[in-house]
């Protein structure tokens, strides 16, 4: 058993602390960001099953208080009473303090976010007004040019007075496929999610590689969705004339809060480099295919004793 775990500590910190600095080096994938996307997300999907694999273990070291739950490995396990006995409860019941602790501050920060993206949601509808076309759009009078969304159900994109004016036609139809995209592929939840992971381990380097990079590549997958039904001009001409502003917790604006990133999205636009596309088969089978082998490895170090 104790083999067992330290396999998952090695492959607990290959995860946590070398996957992502290697994924980021990895240019090939700066040029393809729906692809980038999905392997950002298994990656992220990796370390937090190692870690659950690695806890786990922990907690069933016998004596540790999951032993008694998993009777059926109780021939490759070895006693409950050993030398190591006081040792391996007090593991256990740090690890199970480390796992809570974890639990509560992701759920707190998704809480705190959720909290804060409803206090957003009713000074909207104090001050917006709602036009009859585009359904999906309400308008608040401001000189500002912005554009956001919100995930919610009725209205989800929020855009200023001031964005309508400085938009052209053909902008403002990219501007709003750029947000829609943004709605139906849930990166409101996907952001989300990696905060609340980055939240419960900040101490990993790969989360917070992956939380930096899948902000800049939902915006860049969004950008190519309005750039394949629109053009590309329209796209470059709105991030230019729109202005620069973060949107609020849970949002996503058109521009982002980053003029660097926002001059890396308009030179992506701007070259002849095709956006990668995948298939929804592809695309699960990548974000599926890191945590499924972990889990493998996992239940092949269980098996082993």
């Amino acid at each position: 058993m104790a083999g067992n775990i330290a396999g998952l500590i090695v492959l607990a910190f290959l995860t946590t602390h070398l996957a992502g600095p290697m994924v980021t080096r990895a240019g090939w994938l700066r040029r393809h960001a729906a692809l980038a996307v999905v392997v950002w997300a298994g990656v992220v999907a990796s370390v937090v099953v190692v870690l659950l694999a690695l806890m786990g273990s922990v907690l069933a070291w016998p004596p540790g208080p999951v032993h008694s739950w998993v009777e059926h490995l109780r021939s490759c396990l070895p006693g409950h009473t050993h030398s190591g006995e006081l040792t391996t409860m007090a593991l256990a019941l740090v690890s199970g303090g480390v796992l809570l602790r974890a639990l509560y501050v992701g759920a707190a920060r998704v809480r705190r976010t959720t909290i804060e993206r409803r206090r957003h949601h009713d000074m909207v509808r104090l001050v917006a007004r709602y036009p009859d076309d585009p359904d999906d759009v309400c308008l608040i009078e401001h000189p500002a040019p912005v554009v956001y969304c919100l995930p919610r159900r009725s209205r989800p994109i929020v855009m200023t007075t001031g964005a309508l004016e400085r938009l052209d036609a053909d902008q403002l139809s990219a501007v709003l496929e750029h947000e829609r995209t943004h709605l139906r592929r849930r990166h409101h939840l996907l952001l989300a999610l990696v905060d609340a992971v980055q939240a419960a381990l900040p101490w990993s380097a790969t989360i917070r590689h992956a939380r930096s990079e899948l902000s800049r590549l939902v915006e860049m997958v969004a950008d190519d969705a309005a750039a394949h039904r629109y053009g590309r001009a329209p796209v470059i001409g709105a991030l230019r004339r729109l202005e620069l502003g973060s949107g609020p917790p849970g949002g996503l604006a058109a521009t982002g809060e980053s003029r660097q990133l926002l001059d890396q999205r308009i030179a992506r636009l701007e070259s002849e480099e095709s956006p990668g596309r995948l298939s929804a088969g592809a695309a699960i089978a990548l974000a599926l295919s890191p945590p499924f082998a972990l889990v493998v490895v996992a239940v092949g170090l269980q098996l082993s004793c």
